[in-house]
């Protein structure tokens, strides 16, 4: 399989819970990703749950990220976010990449598999083709064979468009403002539902 010549990212962050915002955002993301006609990384830069958001507490933190693994999220960085536990619970029932401080992830998504592109919440001195710094940073940018992308708010895609060919070169970098118009996907819709039910038979457990 050929290693891609160029690659986009598009990613999100601090979505801290909005399982109602996912619908909408999903749409969102399909029209980005139709936009783009190349191979798309789609990523969470941080900040999925909150420990305020009810689901976000009756799930260890789980809720949100199975919302993003059934959008097609390819890794989300969950430092700070999932304990052990819940990490490995997560593990077993997800694709999504569950980025922390020990745990990369290597671009091995069909139709793509590249090892040599990795995503990582720090960059490292190693022989990687690209390393995807997966946390916020002040800007968008490109240092050696790290990117690091910059902040984005609810509700904002990010979108970095990367060179491949030679040395990683960022040829454009943009934040998409999702437009309050969008309609929501019935299919994550449902999705969501089906999530906050869990939750809930999780609180009822607990009693």
């Amino acid at each position: 399989m050929e290693k891609p010549l160029s690659l986009t990212l598009l990613y999100t962050a601090n979505i801290a819970g909005d399982l109602a915002l996912l619908p909408r955002l999903f749409t969102f993301l399909q029209q980005l990703k139709a936009d783009s006609r190349q191979p798309a990384l789609l990523l969470d830069l941080c900040g999925s749950c909150a420990d305020d958001v009810w689901h976000c507490r009756e799930t260890g933190a789980r809720s949100t990220l199975m919302a993003l693994d059934a959008m097609g999220y390819h890794a989300a960085n969950v430092a700070g976010t999932l304990d052990d536990r819940n990490h490995e619970k997560l593990a077993d029932q997800v694709t999504l990449g569950l980025v922390d401080a020990g745990r990369d992830w290597l671009y091995r998504a069909p139709p793509v598999s590249d090892g040599s592109i990795s995503v990582r919440l720090r960059a490292r001195a190693d022989a990687a083709r690209l390393q995807i710094v997966l946390s916020s940073a002040e800007r968008t940018a490109i240092e050696g064979n790290a990117v690091y992308l910059g902040a984005v708010g609810a509700g904002q895609v990010g979108e970095a468009l990367v060179d491949l060919q030679e040395a990683p070169t960022l040829i454009t970098a943009r934040v998409h403002v999702m437009p309050p118009d969008t309609p929501p996907n019935p299919s994550m819709a449902g999705t969501v539902e089906f999530i906050e039910q869990e939750a809930r038979l999780l609180a009822r457990k607990r009693g």
